[in-house]
């Protein structure tokens, strides 16, 4: 039973570091900037006529959403670092170290406590 654990953790282990090695490909990256890029610039034209002087309101809009969306898609492409956006993984390893001190009698670890930005690392 406990091999097998070892075996199904050595398995997540490996996928987290391929998770964590391999980077979002260059050219998609830049598909993606660009087209975000030529849409935001070329959709006033299409809806001048429709909307008037809302369309720049409209635009704005537009732009901030698919820029909004390629930047969260940057920060989200390393997810184990150690900035806000990551994961806590300090805090889901000291849970598991609790539970597993508290399994062998042993005394338990305080948990972490969230820092003045509620974050806990």
């Amino acid at each position: 039973a406990a091999s097998q654990l070892l075996d199904d953790l050595a398995f997540v282990q490996g996928a987290c570091e391929r998770i964590a090695s391999t980077p979002l490909p260059f050219p998609y990256v830049l598909l993606v900037a660009r087209t975000s890029l030529f849409y935001v610039l070329l959709a006033p034209f299409a809806m001048a006529e429709e909307m008037g002087w809302w369309t720049p309101l409209f635009n704005a809009l537009l732009a901030y959403t698919f820029f909004g969306l390629d930047e969260l898609a940057r920060q989200l492409e390393a997810p184990f670092g150690d900035a806000p956006q990551c994961l806590a993984l300090g805090a889901m390893c000291r849970t598991i170290e609790i539970a597993a001190a508290e399994a062998l009698g042993d005394a338990a670890p305080l948990a972490l406590k969230p820092n003045e930005k509620y974050i806990v690392m």
